[in-house]
Protein backbone atom coordinates (compact mmCIF):
# COMPACT_ATOMS: atom_id res chain seq x y z
CA UNK A 1 0.00 0.00 0.00
CA UNK A 2 2.92 2.39 0.64
CA UNK A 3 3.54 2.54 -3.12
CA UNK A 4 0.03 3.78 -3.88
CA UNK A 5 -1.02 7.35 -4.34
CA UNK A 6 -4.59 8.47 -3.83
CA UNK A 7 -5.23 8.52 -7.58
CA UNK A 8 -4.12 4.87 -7.80
CA UNK A 9 -6.56 3.81 -5.09
CA UNK A 10 -9.46 5.60 -6.75
CA UNK A 11 -8.49 4.16 -10.14
CA UNK A 12 -8.46 0.61 -8.75
CA UNK A 13 -11.82 1.22 -7.04
CA UNK A 14 -13.31 2.22 -10.39
CA UNK A 15 -11.67 -0.79 -12.05
CA UNK A 16 -13.27 -3.11 -9.47
CA UNK A 17 -16.64 -1.36 -9.72
CA UNK A 18 -16.75 -1.63 -13.51
CA UNK A 19 -15.65 -5.27 -13.31
CA UNK A 20 -18.58 -6.00 -10.99
CA UNK A 21 -20.92 -4.33 -13.50
CA UNK A 22 -19.51 -6.54 -16.26
CA UNK A 23 -20.21 -9.63 -14.16
CA UNK A 24 -23.75 -8.48 -13.39
CA UNK A 25 -24.63 -8.16 -17.08
CA UNK A 26 -24.55 -11.93 -17.52
CA UNK A 27 -23.38 -11.36 -21.08
CA UNK A 28 -21.11 -14.40 -21.39
CA UNK A 29 -20.09 -13.52 -24.94
CA UNK A 30 -18.37 -10.29 -23.86
CA UNK A 31 -17.75 -10.98 -20.17
CA UNK A 32 -14.51 -12.90 -20.38
CA UNK A 33 -12.99 -10.60 -22.96
CA UNK A 34 -13.78 -7.50 -20.89
CA UNK A 35 -12.65 -9.09 -17.63
CA UNK A 36 -9.41 -10.20 -19.34
CA UNK A 37 -8.80 -6.61 -20.44
CA UNK A 38 -9.41 -5.44 -16.87
CA UNK A 39 -6.90 -7.97 -15.55
CA UNK A 40 -4.37 -6.82 -18.12
CA UNK A 41 -4.93 -3.19 -17.14
CA UNK A 42 -4.52 -4.10 -13.47
CA UNK A 43 -1.22 -5.86 -14.17
CA UNK A 44 0.17 -3.12 -16.41
CA UNK A 45 -0.73 -0.34 -13.98
CA UNK A 46 0.68 -2.34 -11.06
CA UNK A 47 3.96 -2.84 -12.93
CA UNK A 48 4.08 0.86 -13.78
CA UNK A 49 3.50 1.84 -10.15
CA UNK A 50 6.17 -0.57 -8.91
CA UNK A 51 8.70 0.43 -11.56
CA UNK A 52 8.09 4.11 -10.82
CA UNK A 53 8.90 3.47 -7.15
CA UNK A 54 12.30 2.09 -8.17
CA UNK A 55 13.11 4.29 -11.13
CA UNK A 56 14.27 7.88 -11.15
CA UNK A 57 13.34 8.39 -14.80
CA UNK A 58 11.31 11.53 -15.48
CA UNK A 59 9.35 9.92 -18.31
CA UNK A 60 8.21 7.03 -16.10
CA UNK A 61 7.09 9.48 -13.41
CA UNK A 62 5.20 11.49 -16.04
CA UNK A 63 3.56 8.34 -17.40
CA UNK A 64 2.65 7.33 -13.86
CA UNK A 65 0.85 10.63 -13.36
CA UNK A 66 -1.26 10.47 -16.55
CA UNK A 67 -2.08 6.75 -16.97
CA UNK A 68 -5.71 7.28 -15.81
CA UNK A 69 -6.16 9.84 -18.60
CA UNK A 70 -4.53 7.54 -21.16
CA UNK A 71 -6.88 4.70 -20.17
CA UNK A 72 -9.97 6.89 -19.91
CA UNK A 73 -10.98 6.39 -23.53
CA UNK A 74 -11.25 2.65 -23.05
CA UNK A 75 -13.37 2.96 -19.92
CA UNK A 76 -15.70 5.34 -21.72
CA UNK A 77 -16.23 2.92 -24.60
CA UNK A 78 -16.90 -0.14 -22.45
CA UNK A 79 -19.83 1.45 -20.59
CA UNK A 80 -22.00 0.42 -23.54
CA UNK A 81 -21.75 -3.19 -22.34
CA UNK A 82 -23.26 -2.61 -18.89
CA UNK A 83 -25.10 0.72 -18.88
CA UNK A 84 -28.54 -0.88 -19.26
CA UNK A 85 -28.53 -2.71 -15.95
CA UNK A 86 -30.99 -0.21 -14.46
CA UNK A 87 -32.60 1.55 -17.45
CA UNK A 88 -33.05 1.22 -21.18
CA UNK A 89 -31.76 3.98 -23.48
CA UNK A 90 -33.27 7.32 -22.51
CA UNK A 91 -32.90 8.75 -26.04
CA UNK A 92 -36.69 8.80 -26.69
CA UNK A 93 -37.08 10.90 -23.54
CA UNK A 94 -34.28 13.27 -24.60
CA UNK A 95 -35.81 13.66 -28.06
CA UNK A 96 -39.15 14.62 -26.48
CA UNK A 97 -37.40 17.22 -24.32
CA UNK A 98 -35.70 18.66 -27.41
CA UNK A 99 -39.07 18.91 -29.18
CA UNK A 100 -40.65 20.56 -26.14
CA UNK A 101 -37.87 23.14 -25.71
CA UNK A 102 -36.85 23.87 -29.29
CA UNK A 103 -39.82 22.60 -31.33
CA UNK A 104 -37.23 20.77 -33.46
CA UNK A 105 -34.14 18.59 -33.20
CA UNK A 106 -31.06 20.90 -33.12
CA UNK A 107 -28.69 18.01 -33.86
CA UNK A 108 -30.50 17.44 -37.16
CA UNK A 109 -31.29 21.02 -38.11
CA UNK A 110 -27.93 22.63 -37.25
CA UNK A 111 -25.87 20.90 -39.95
CA UNK A 112 -28.74 21.24 -42.45
CA UNK A 113 -29.04 24.99 -41.85
CA UNK A 114 -25.28 25.62 -42.23
CA UNK A 115 -24.10 22.94 -44.63
CA UNK A 116 -21.09 24.38 -46.44
CA UNK A 117 -17.88 22.37 -46.27
CA UNK A 118 -15.74 25.15 -44.80
CA UNK A 119 -17.99 25.52 -41.74
CA UNK A 120 -18.22 21.73 -41.46
CA UNK A 121 -14.42 21.57 -41.45
CA UNK A 122 -14.35 24.07 -38.58
CA UNK A 123 -16.89 22.01 -36.63
CA UNK A 124 -15.02 18.73 -37.15
CA UNK A 125 -11.79 20.43 -36.07
CA UNK A 126 -13.66 21.79 -33.05
CA UNK A 127 -14.72 18.30 -32.01
CA UNK A 128 -11.20 16.95 -32.61
CA UNK A 129 -9.74 19.78 -30.53
CA UNK A 130 -11.23 18.14 -27.41
CA UNK A 131 -8.34 15.66 -27.49
CA UNK A 132 -5.85 18.45 -28.21
CA UNK A 133 -7.27 20.45 -25.30
CA UNK A 134 -6.61 17.65 -22.82
CA UNK A 135 -3.11 17.05 -24.18
CA UNK A 136 -2.27 20.75 -24.20
CA UNK A 137 -3.54 21.24 -20.64
CA UNK A 138 -1.51 18.31 -19.32
CA UNK A 139 1.69 19.44 -21.07
CA UNK A 140 1.26 23.13 -20.24
CA UNK A 141 0.65 22.41 -16.55
CA UNK A 142 3.59 19.99 -16.49
CA UNK A 143 6.09 22.42 -17.98
CA UNK A 144 4.76 25.77 -16.72
CA UNK A 145 3.08 25.05 -13.38
CA UNK A 146 4.92 22.12 -11.79
CA UNK A 147 3.63 23.06 -8.32
CA UNK A 148 0.02 22.82 -9.57
CA UNK A 149 0.45 19.94 -12.02
CA UNK A 150 -0.34 16.94 -9.77
CA UNK A 151 -3.40 18.59 -8.27
CA UNK A 152 -4.75 19.54 -11.70
CA UNK A 153 -4.17 16.08 -13.21
CA UNK A 154 -5.75 14.40 -10.19
CA UNK A 155 -8.91 16.50 -10.47
CA UNK A 156 -9.09 16.11 -14.25
CA UNK A 157 -8.67 12.33 -14.02
CA UNK A 158 -11.26 11.91 -11.29
CA UNK A 159 -13.69 14.15 -13.16
CA UNK A 160 -13.44 11.89 -16.20
CA UNK A 161 -14.16 8.76 -14.18
CA UNK A 162 -17.07 10.40 -12.40
CA UNK A 163 -18.58 11.07 -15.83
CA UNK A 164 -18.03 7.42 -16.77
CA UNK A 165 -19.72 6.40 -13.55
CA UNK A 166 -22.76 8.36 -14.74
CA UNK A 167 -22.57 6.73 -18.17
CA UNK A 168 -22.50 3.28 -16.59
CA UNK A 169 -25.85 4.05 -14.94
CA UNK A 170 -27.57 6.30 -17.52
CA UNK A 171 -27.76 4.80 -21.04
CA UNK A 172 -27.95 7.28 -23.91
CA UNK A 173 -26.84 6.66 -27.49
CA UNK A 174 -26.78 10.12 -29.00
CA UNK A 175 -28.24 11.36 -32.31
CA UNK A 176 -25.69 9.68 -34.61
CA UNK A 177 -26.72 6.27 -33.27
CA UNK A 178 -30.36 6.86 -32.34
CA UNK A 179 -31.64 8.43 -35.54
CA UNK A 180 -31.83 6.58 -38.83
CA UNK A 181 -30.75 7.80 -42.27
CA UNK A 182 -30.98 10.45 -43.54
CA UNK A 183 -31.36 12.19 -40.13
CA UNK A 184 -28.10 10.73 -38.83
CA UNK A 185 -26.11 11.49 -42.00
CA UNK A 186 -23.02 13.49 -41.09
CA UNK A 187 -22.01 16.61 -43.05
CA UNK A 188 -19.08 16.52 -45.48
CA UNK A 189 -15.92 18.56 -45.00
CA UNK A 190 -12.40 18.54 -46.43
CA UNK A 191 -9.99 16.86 -44.02
CA UNK A 192 -11.04 16.64 -40.39
CA UNK A 193 -14.27 14.82 -41.23
CA UNK A 194 -12.16 11.82 -42.29
CA UNK A 195 -10.19 11.94 -39.05
CA UNK A 196 -13.33 12.19 -36.93
CA UNK A 197 -15.16 9.46 -38.88
CA UNK A 198 -12.16 7.20 -38.24
CA UNK A 199 -12.16 8.02 -34.52
CA UNK A 200 -15.93 7.50 -34.35
CA UNK A 201 -15.64 4.14 -36.12
CA UNK A 202 -12.80 2.93 -33.90
CA UNK A 203 -13.53 4.48 -30.49
CA UNK A 204 -17.09 5.79 -30.37
CA UNK A 205 -19.87 3.61 -28.98
CA UNK A 206 -23.63 4.20 -28.60
CA UNK A 207 -23.13 5.31 -25.01
CA UNK A 208 -22.35 8.33 -22.85
CA UNK A 209 -24.38 10.98 -24.68
CA UNK A 210 -26.05 12.49 -21.61
CA UNK A 211 -24.60 14.55 -20.06
CA UNK A 212 -21.91 15.48 -22.56
CA UNK A 213 -18.48 14.66 -21.11
CA UNK A 214 -16.86 16.50 -24.04
CA UNK A 215 -18.52 19.68 -22.84
CA UNK A 216 -18.24 18.88 -19.13
CA UNK A 217 -14.53 18.00 -19.21
CA UNK A 218 -13.75 20.99 -21.43
CA UNK A 219 -15.48 23.33 -18.96
CA UNK A 220 -13.68 21.64 -16.05
CA UNK A 221 -10.34 22.29 -17.78
CA UNK A 222 -11.31 25.96 -18.06
CA UNK A 223 -12.27 26.02 -14.38
CA UNK A 224 -8.99 24.35 -13.39
CA UNK A 225 -6.93 26.78 -15.46
CA UNK A 226 -8.78 30.07 -14.85
CA UNK A 227 -6.93 31.01 -11.64
CA UNK A 228 -3.91 28.73 -11.71
CA UNK A 229 -3.00 28.70 -15.42
CA UNK A 230 -4.56 31.97 -16.68
CA UNK A 231 -2.54 32.09 -19.91
CA UNK A 232 -3.84 28.67 -20.89
CA UNK A 233 -7.39 29.75 -19.99
CA UNK A 234 -7.22 32.67 -22.42
CA UNK A 235 -6.00 30.38 -25.19
CA UNK A 236 -8.40 27.53 -24.45
CA UNK A 237 -11.83 29.14 -24.12
CA UNK A 238 -12.39 29.72 -27.89
CA UNK A 239 -11.66 26.02 -28.48
CA UNK A 240 -14.14 25.07 -25.75
CA UNK A 241 -16.77 27.17 -27.52
CA UNK A 242 -16.01 25.30 -30.74
CA UNK A 243 -16.30 21.98 -28.91
CA UNK A 244 -19.73 22.94 -27.54
CA UNK A 245 -21.04 23.89 -30.99
CA UNK A 246 -19.44 20.96 -32.80
CA UNK A 247 -20.88 18.24 -30.56
CA UNK A 248 -24.36 19.13 -31.79
CA UNK A 249 -23.32 19.95 -35.36
CA UNK A 250 -21.75 16.53 -36.03
CA UNK A 251 -24.64 14.81 -34.20
CA UNK A 252 -22.57 13.37 -31.37
CA UNK A 253 -24.94 14.96 -28.82
CA UNK A 254 -28.39 16.40 -28.38
CA UNK A 255 -28.56 20.04 -27.34
CA UNK A 256 -29.91 18.91 -23.96
CA UNK A 257 -26.68 16.91 -23.49
CA UNK A 258 -24.75 20.16 -23.78
CA UNK A 259 -26.95 21.82 -21.17
CA UNK A 260 -26.48 18.79 -18.93
CA UNK A 261 -22.69 18.92 -19.37
CA UNK A 262 -22.56 22.63 -18.55
CA UNK A 263 -24.71 22.24 -15.44
CA UNK A 264 -23.03 19.15 -14.02
CA UNK A 265 -19.40 20.18 -14.66
CA UNK A 266 -19.14 22.38 -11.51
CA UNK A 267 -20.67 19.61 -9.40
CA UNK A 268 -18.26 17.01 -10.83
CA UNK A 269 -15.32 19.30 -10.12
CA UNK A 270 -16.66 19.92 -6.61
CA UNK A 271 -16.64 16.15 -5.96
CA UNK A 272 -13.12 15.95 -7.39
CA UNK A 273 -12.02 18.69 -4.99
CA UNK A 274 -13.50 16.76 -2.06
CA UNK A 275 -11.69 13.59 -3.11
CA UNK A 276 -8.44 15.50 -3.53
CA UNK A 277 -8.69 16.96 -0.02
CA UNK A 278 -10.03 13.79 1.57
CA UNK A 279 -7.71 12.91 4.50
CA UNK A 280 -5.63 9.78 4.26
CA UNK A 281 -2.94 8.15 6.33
CA UNK A 282 0.50 9.19 5.22
CA UNK A 283 1.75 5.67 5.82
CA UNK A 284 -0.68 4.31 3.28
CA UNK A 285 -0.83 6.95 0.56
CA UNK A 286 2.03 8.86 -0.91
CA UNK A 287 0.57 12.17 -2.11
CA UNK A 288 2.37 14.28 -4.70
CA UNK A 289 3.24 17.85 -3.95
CA UNK A 290 0.47 20.18 -5.12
Amino acid sequence: MSLLKKIDILFFIYLIFSTVLIVLTGDIENQWELISVHLLIFLLVSVLIYYDSLSKQAFIAFLRSIYPIILSGYFYSETVFYNKLLFQNIDPFLVKIEDAIFAMQPSIEFSSYISNKLYSELMYFGYFSFYLLILAFVLYAFYKRKEYYHQAIFKLSISMYLFYLLFSLIPSMGPQFYFSAPENTLPDAYFFDHIMHFIQAVAEQPTGAFPSSHVGISVIILMLSRKNVPVFFKIAWPFVLLIILSTVYIKAHYAIDIIGGLLIAPFILYLSNILYKFPAKESQIKEPNA
